[in-house]
């Protein structure tokens, strides 16, 4: 029956844009606010709640009847997070790294036209940068994606402009393709990739990129503190340390990943030999 399955199909693409609708920003939401988030109306949001919470995939206040995740989908992404051998294998030079720098650091992987946030660290500092882990990434205006940009087939530069697009975050983003372009290429040269509060006012990063078998991107590593208190010195000695771990977890790939011409000066960091640069 053609026309029940293509029902049917519907149904599950609106509960998972229902799902997909939460996130550490946007933890809870009613009824009436989600069906106007999605543009479905009332009515069907409400089925789909009760739905999913049958499954326990949501949870809702029995005072105030708003809607949350529920403890199904907590379990499934602990399946994920579990089958993830990045994530096993990168939480502990994480660790690693923020106790170098003393700034907070996350992984990421590819998400369609997003990174993801896999894993995190932070800083022990009061004055810090905050990354949750499941937290999407735009990948124009974070140092993070613009490593994905780079290292990744063209076509995955051109779908990111189209959706989410090369949307202005701050004063600083990049939104001219052209001159993207044009850092992507420097990045490319470099190994690696920053962000000059590009994507949130006073929010810097650096990122390097971990290389698995035959040199493709597997994730990037990368580093986040407050660019106002963070000089140049501090910030070249990050990005040091960022490369030198980012290759610590690329050789558990058995893969180098090339350092930047800039982490061979010398810097408060552990001494390392000349670097090549990635062509």
């Amino acid at each position: 029956m053609p026309g029940s399955s293509q029902s049917t199909l519907k149904t599950v693409e609106r509960a998972m844009r229902l799902l997909q609708a939460f996130s550490h920003d946007r933890a809870e939401f009613s009824v009436g606010e989600l069906s106007r988030e999605l543009g479905i109306h009332k009515s069907i949001v409400s089925r789909l709640v009760s739905a999913l919470r049958r499954s326990r995939m949501l949870d809702q206040d029995p005072q105030t009847r708003r809607v949350c995740i529920g403890v199904g989908a907590f379990r499934l992404g602990s399946i994920f997070a579990n089958r993830q051998s990045i994530v096993q294998r990168v939480t502990p030079f994480l660790g690693l790294l923020v106790a170098r720098t003393g700034q907070s650091a996350h992984a990421a992987v590819l998400d369609g036209t997003l990174a993801l946030v896999v894993a995190s660290v932070e800083s022990p500092s009061t004055l810090r940068v905050i990354s949750r882990v499941g937290d999407h990434r735009c990948l124009h205006a974070t140092a993070t994606g613009k490593l994905f940009l780079a290292y990744s087939d063209p076509p995955l530069l051109e779908a990111a402009a189209q959706d989410p697009g090369l949307i202005a975050l701050t004063r600083t983003t990049v939104t001219d393709l052209k001159k993207l372009r044009g850092e992507l290429e420097q990045v490319r040269r470099s190994g690696v990739a920053w962000n000059q509060g590009e994507s949130h006012a006073g929010t810097g990063g650096v990122a390097a990129p971990v290389l698995g078998e035959g040199g493709h991107i597997v994730a990037v590593i990368s580093s986040m503190f407050p660019l106002n208190f963070i000089n140049e010195r501090q910030r070249r000695t990050i990005a040091a340390e960022t490369v030198a771990v980012a290759k610590m977890v690329s050789d558990k790939f058995r893969s180098p990943v090339f350092a930047p011409k800039r982490s061979t000066e010398k810097t408060s960091g552990p001494k390392r030999n000349g670097a090549k640069n990635r062509g």
